[in-house]
């Protein structure tokens, strides 16, 4: 895929920005809008991500997945968090995904991704996709769990560079998805997920559970199976981990 990397300096939002600029005008896929600063970052649930000016990495990306029908749509966010774990591997170990969408090292969240999937009737039309890396930042908010690949390994990061590692790594793992590797997507997936085949607690409908991950649903749904051995299906709005867990006993 050629990228083409539209650079601004200060926006509410890059995905907003990129979103507002197609329906302007037609736009092809690999458009980037890289941002050195947004004031209004997008997470789930209108949660904002907050970002150290000149010090991370604030892109979206435009996709255009017209061969995937709209039910396979989380294998866009699929592709994206295995491109991202891809790269953060290079630099340091226990990269991880925390369904759906977050890139953890240990039980840290290094980045967050925000897809916003536009369809045509029945038809898959643009896929706008918003990530969030922390890559030079070394103070940050009161937030729960933050880290960055500064503080996981004590290096200065060439942004730009970074960026096109990024780039490159989600090219590969589009080629896979456009080449209809799915499984392999989809068994690179488990196998990167948080927690996966560990006994964990999570908040689940408001009420303390302990359970273990053993597969992710074509809609993208967890699924999980409890100390009665009850299966579980979940959207995201429903479960909060509460990241305290068994790693004794694995999934077998």
């Amino acid at each position: 895929m050629d990228f083409t990397i539209l650079n601004v300096d200060k926006i509410s939002s890059s995905q907003t920005y990129l979103i507002e600029l197609s329906k302007q005008k037609e736009l092809r896929e690999g458009i980037v809008v890289n941002a050195l600063s947004q004031f209004n970052g997008k997470g789930q649930f209108e949660n904002k991500w907050e970002s150290e000016r000149g010090k991370n990495l604030t892109f979206s990306l435009l996709l255009k997945p017209c061969f995937l029908n709209p039910s396979e749509q989380f294998l866009i966010t699929q592709v994206l968090s295995l491109a991202i774990c891809d790269v953060i591997s290079k630099y340091t170990e226990d990269v991880s995904i925390k369904w759906p969408n977050d890139i953890y090292v240990g039980q840290k969240k290094i980045c967050g991704i925000l897809v916003y999937n536009q369809l045509l009737g029945s038809y898959f039309e643009n896929a706008f996709c918003g990530i969030g890396l922390n890559v030079n930042q070394k103070d940050f908010p009161p937030l729960p769990n933050p880290t960055s690949l500064y503080l996981e390994t004590e290096e200065e990061f060439n942004l730009n560079e970074v960026l096109q590692e990024v780039l490159k790594h989600i090219d590969l793992r589009y080629t896979q998805l456009k080449s209809g590797q799915f499984e392999i997507l989809q068994q690179d997936y488990m196998k990167r997920l948080l927690y996966n085949g560990v006994f964990a607690s999570y908040i689940y409908k408001g009420e303390e559970i302990e359970a273990r991950i053993f597969g992710v649903n074509d809609f993208g749904h967890l699924l999980l199976e409890d100390r009665e051995g009850n299966d579980i299906s979940c959207e995201l709005k429903e479960i909060i981990f509460t990241h305290n867990v068994d790693l004794k006993k694995k999934l077998t």
